[in-house]
């Protein structure tokens, strides 16, 4: 009696086998990849805007030509704005032309200067900006004694 199996036995089993194990895996795969929660969280969550105020508390002097047609201002100190990123200073002549100096964050003192074809009264602005955005100005009027 030969005890080996047939060419076409051999593949009924060999399918049936494979058949068991790819039902098994199916049925067993989904239930690895279920998950579930049990209890929900909320995170609290804030949104405004910052509103960049105007540098305080500026010191230094300002001199004037003879002719009172051209203005320096020497500016010492003025208050550091919270998140600043830079100050923009500039010097208006009675004119409408402008001088402008740009400062990194870490520097508050400069000296800016001014002419012009008239006499009159020169605007002094220093603003604090934080990346791109500009904050509100800090305006001195200067006029030549």
């Amino acid at each position: 009696m030969d005890r080996r199996l047939s060419g076409r036995t051999t593949r009924r089993v060999r399918f049936l086998v494979q058949l068991v194990i790819g039902v098994v895996v199916f049925m067993w795969a989904p239930t690895v990849a279920q998950a579930a929660f049990s209890d929900a969280a909320a995170a609290p969550m804030s949104i405004g805007t910052y509103d960049i105020p105007a540098p305080v508390g500026i010191t230094g002097s300002f001199t004037c030509n003879g002719t009172r047609t051209s203005v320096t201002a020497t500016i010492t100190d003025f208050g550091a704005v919270t998140r600043a990123t830079g100050y923009t200073v500039t010097l208006t002549a009675p004119t409408g032309t402008v001088t402008t100096n740009n400062l990194p964050a870490t520097t508050r003192s400069t000296t800016i200067t001014r002419s012009t074809t008239r006499t009159g009264t020169f605007t002094l602005r220093i603003r604090a900006t934080v990346g791109a955005w500009t904050g509100d100005d800090q305006v001195s009027s200067l006029t030549c004694p």
